[in-house]
């Protein structure tokens, strides 16, 4: 049976283990974790493995994404950042890294530094014997060509849903991209605000079936790609949007699995 997953920051005025606790006492297979320097990132393994809860990837950082296009030393001060979070899921035996390719609504032209940048890291990757699964955020252009760029094994698709629906209501994801999907970010959210402009605020992480998002189309892209690995959410209760404030955090993730097990039914059938 597919196996089900939820990010271990979903509850953010919890630690990283309380959550872990609630996610595996919920029914979930599995987590992911948002890897940083300043993380603990060892005793958040070791709480996962204790409680046998499979850590299946990391988030990499992706605050300074867009300097990874850009002529200057932060581009390459980052290209280094990303590679420790790349060798740190090789040490730790974590299967996958999700990658931005740039945050934000005005990105940097794609360029030649950039994608020498990727394949340092693409390198790395294969090193490790990591993936890296690049999502899909407010503009198709960088993914595509990376995507595109890149034919290593070790080089994939996240497919963000949410993201899909605010960001770039007109494209759809999975025709182009299904035959490289490594992993999933499911959550949902509104839509692209009345006002029309692209901005983080649509991008509520709501659970899904809590927004407009039509998951029977989602689901049905999904299982014709051939995807068979985990359903992740990618579900938030974050200021200011405080949808789920009167839940208990086991009721939030009592919740979030119940929406998860009814995405793997219209995946699968089960």
């Amino acid at each position: 049976m597919r196996k089900l997953g939820c990010n271990a920051s979903a509850l953010l005025g919890n630690d990283i283990p309380e959550n872990m606790e609630c996610i595996k006492a919920a029914g979930f297979d599995c987590t992911f974790i948002s890897w940083g320097d300043g993380a603990d990132i060892d005793g958040y393994m070791k709480k996962a493995a204790s409680i046998g809860l499979a850590v299946e990837t990391f988030h990499a950082p992706f605050d300074k994404m867009n300097s990874m296009w850009e002529e200057s030393v932060d581009g390459d001060e980052y290209t280094e950042l990303l590679r420790r979070c790349i060798k740190a899921a090789g040490h730790y035996g974590v299967p996958y890294v999700i990658m931005h390719t740039t945050i934000g609504r005005i990105v940097p032209k794609t360029s030649p530094i950039g994608l020498l940048r990727y394949h340092k890291l693409i390198v790395e990757a294969e090193k490790q014997g990591v993936k890296l699964a690049f999502e899909n955020l407010e503009y198709v252009r960088h993914l595509e060509l990376i995507l595109d760029y890149f034919k290593s094994e070790n080089v994939g698709f996240c497919y963000d849903v949410g993201h899909e629906h605010c960001y770039t209501p007109g494209i759809k994801y999975m025709p182009i991209f299904g035959d490289r999907l490594f992993c999933t970010h499911i959550h949902d959210n509104l839509g692209l605000a009345p006002t029309k402009d692209v901005a983080y605020r649509d991008d509520l992480h709501r659970i899904p079936f809590d927004g407009n998002i039509d998951y029977d189309a989602v689901c049905r892209g999904i299982k014709q790609s051939g995807y068979k690995g985990s359903l992740m959410l990618e579900i938030s209760n974050r200021t200011p949007y405080l949808f789920y404030d009167g839940l208990s955090p086991m009721q939030f993730y009592t919740k979030a699995y119940e929406a998860a097990q009814e995405l793997r039914t219209l995946c699968d059938g089960n």
